[in-house]
């Protein structure tokens, strides 16, 4: 009789790490999977659903009236820089170098800035366009039909935004280049974008 509370702890001791697992698997929310932007959408104004599964547009390319590039198979950071960068601007542009700088520890980033003007390179650090970091020419109004139709970024919601797009060329995040934070919270997802990657089973 007394094997029983022996047995009995035993017993918990092994079936209670195995509950945990089992209810956070099905229960639990992973906050290291990024959300899915930009459904696909039928002739009728319906979100496409296949399988239970909804449908997301992905792109290969930016396609600007004046030049184009090719996004895929790397992580892409898309920024729009106004021909006057100033103020917020300046902000965005040294978060910019920041993620830039990831390019060093995660060989697949590449940034995009969609510039007005060949000026803006040469009045900054001297960083945009050379390297990881690849400056496409146009108008503003172009930028802005790109940004929004092309990868989703809500038309009133334009000044200072970044978009990042993965190898796969699905739109996975909105964030706010002005703002530190927002920054520092695209840098960690680009981490985890380059984490999945790695980890990825095909």
């Amino acid at each position: 009789m007394k094997n029983f509370p022996k047995a009995g702890l035993l017993i918990i001791t092994l079936v209670t790490p195995a509950l945990i697992f089992v209810f956070l698997t099905y229960f639990g929310t992973n906050h290291y999977v990024l959300p899915y932007y930009n459904p696909q959408i039928n002739s009728n104004g319906e979100v496409i659903i296949e399988n239970g599964d909804t449908l997301f547009r992905k792109i290969s390319e930016v396609k600007l009236k004046s030049a184009k590039k090719n996004v895929e198979n790397r992580i892409t950071v898309i920024s729009y820089i106004p021909k006057d960068c100033t103020d917020s601007c300046l902000l965005m542009f040294a978060q910019l170098e920041r993620i830039n700088n990831l390019a060093a520890d995660i060989p697949d980033l590449v940034v995009l800035s969609l510039t007005e003007d060949t000026k803006v390179s040469l009045i900054h650090s001297g960083e945009l366009g050379t390297g990881k970091w690849h400056e496409l020419q146009t108008s503003e109004a172009d930028a802005k039909s790109a940004m929004h139709e092309q990868l989703g970024l809500p038309a009133e919601n334009f000044e200072n935004m970044l978009v990042l797009i993965d190898k796969k060329g699905f739109t996975r995040g909105f964030y706010n280049g002005a703002d530190s934070e927002d920054a520092d919270r695209l840098m960690a997802e680009i981490k985890i974008l380059q984490y999945e990657d790695k980890n990825s089973t095909h």
